[in-house]
């Protein structure tokens, strides 16, 4: 009885270690996928509806904004009050509110602010994580530090709609894609720095 107990037990433990790895397998692949797909394209723009909910605290924040990535630039405006840039020199986080406006200065990729690259926004994911599929989810672990924990990608037919974030405190980021297109006109990516009353300057290496 023993000996047949421990036959099942180990007959369920390489089953689920099979499923396992044919999931990770999977979720590698589209993941390669997405990233082929979307990193072809240098130049797009879409729509964005951001999210920060965190239930247990309390609060919830919606915002909707427009990205345009045009090379190593990009520009994200959510309204008239804040934009997020990277000229291709420096990043910037331009906030504006009732009583306070702020600027922030980052060297390129080291925006401290940033939950995710807004301009890698589509490709990020597959470098550094490790990922599985949930369901229809594909599901990632990040190998090296992150603002997040763990990311959940939302995929319809071969088009990336939805990006998740969820961080150690448990607040969810939600970045809910749509309007794809690789027609962007003439963008200009600046912004500027005279509409602020406060100037921070993060930038360290790459003055």
């Amino acid at each position: 009885m023993k000996r047949t107990v421990k036959i099942f037990l180990m007959s369920l433990l390489c089953v689920v270690s099979l499923n396992h790895v044919l999931s990770a397998q999977n979720a590698d692949a589209l993941v390669t996928k997405l990233a082929n797909k979307y990193g072809s394209v240098p130049n797009y723009k879409l729509n964005i509806v951001y999210e920060a909910n965190n239930e247990d605290m309390g609060f919830k924040n919606v915002q909707e904004g427009t990205l345009v990535v045009k090379g190593e630039k990009y520009i994200l405006k959510y309204g008239p009050n804040e934009t997020w840039l990277n000229d291709g020199k420096v990043e910037y986080v331009g906030t504006k509110e009732e009583d306070h406006s702020q600027i922030l200065y980052f060297c390129p990729g080291k925006n401290t602010e940033a939950i995710v690259d807004y301009g890698n926004l589509l490709t990020f994911y597959a470098y550094e994580h490790k990922a599985t599929m949930d369901g229809n989810m594909i599901k990632l672990v990040p190998t090296t530090t992150r603002p997040y924990t763990e990311l959940h990608l939302t995929v319809d037919g071969d088009n990336l709609t939805k990006i998740s974030a969820i961080d150690s405190m448990g607040t969810v980021y939600t970045y809910s894609l749509s309007g794809f297109s690789t027609s962007i006109g003439d963008p200009k990516f600046v912004i500027n720095k005279w509409e602020y009353a406060e100037t921070i300057d993060e930038r360290k290496d790459c003055k």
